[in-house]
């Protein structure tokens, strides 16, 4: 928090990260990375170059706290992780203002892929990351709370969801009357509202959207950081007050990097630009 009570957060979101492992050719990927890169070069040091320019961006406005909102690598496998938590490591940013949620992506390889992540590669990042439904962590005057929105699922399939537990354990932080004078933000990959059709919220969208959607309208100091639609999010509830928002997607930035800035002043987040 800076001298005028504003907390300062950027938000970067879907990576797709991929293994630079020497001798890699587009003929040796498996079928499962070439699907779902359809579209993408598959440049392993060109996404870890994005990324590693999108820390520095970060970095360099002086953001308080970094979120990274899932879809960190292209498959979850141990060598993406690996190669993930290297391009954090290099940025420079300190471990504690960094926190990380999974995507649909990174279960993609095991089902237990993202607790493997936090106990190996990232460990440095799981105090502050996504973890035990609940988690809240507390920055630079910001509460945050890290949601694991993912579940294992085949290639063909990348919805999420928040039912039960974990949205329990949301409506608990939101009712505790110690957490209600400051915003409570929600980082997590998918975003919390349907889709357009039936069909393609089965597909990609949020399981429990709607139970999530009811909660955001019933505690208005609950805001929403989300990724996974690759593109600019600003969606009010309420009095008109924009309270959930999705950024860009690392991985298709092309000239420069693309970073999402807020700022936490006045017990609200506001959207506070798009830097390079």
């Amino acid at each position: 928090m800076d001298a005028a009570g504003v907390t300062r957060i950027a938000h970067l979101s879907d990576a797709h990260v991929l293994d630079p492992r020497p001798g890699r050719t587009r003929a040796g990927w498996s079928m499962r990375t070439r699907f779902l890169s359809l579209g993408r070069p598959l440049d392993a040091i060109g996404r870890r170059r994005k990324l590693g320019r999108a820390l520095e961006t970060a970095r360099r406005v002086g953001a308080h706290h970094v979120v990274l909102s899932g879809d960190l690598t292209e498959i979850g496998s141990p060598g993406e992780y690996e190669t993930f938590a290297e391009a954090l490591h290099d940025s420079g940013i300190a471990p504690e203002r960094i926190t990380l949620v999974p995507g649909n992506h990174d279960l993609y390889s095991a089902s237990d892929g993202w607790r493997w992540a936090l106990e190996g590669p990232l460990a440095a990042f799981a105090a502050t990351s996504a973890g035990e439904p609940g988690k809240v962590v507390e920055v630079a005057g910001v509460r945050f709370l890290p949601v694991d929105t993912t579940f294992h699922q085949p290639v063909t399939r990348s919805a999420g969801c928040m039912a039960g537990d974990g949205l329990e354990a949301i409506r608990r932080r939101a009712a505790d009357p110690g957490l209600a004078g400051s915003p409570l933000v929600l980082v997590q990959h998918h975003p919390p509202f349907e889709r357009g059709t039936s069909a393609w919220q089965w597909i990609d969208g949020l399981i429990g959207a709607r139970s999530m959607m009811s909660l955001l309208e019933s505690f208005r100091h609950l805001f929403v950081l989300h990724g996974h639609m690759h593109s600019i999010v600003d969606r009010a509830l309420g009095c008109g007050m924009q309270r959930i928002f999705g950024t860009t997607a690392v991985v298709d930035d092309i000239d420069s990097p693309r970073v999402r800035l807020y700022d936490v002043r006045d017990g609200r987040v506001e959207a506070a630009g798009l830097v390079s």
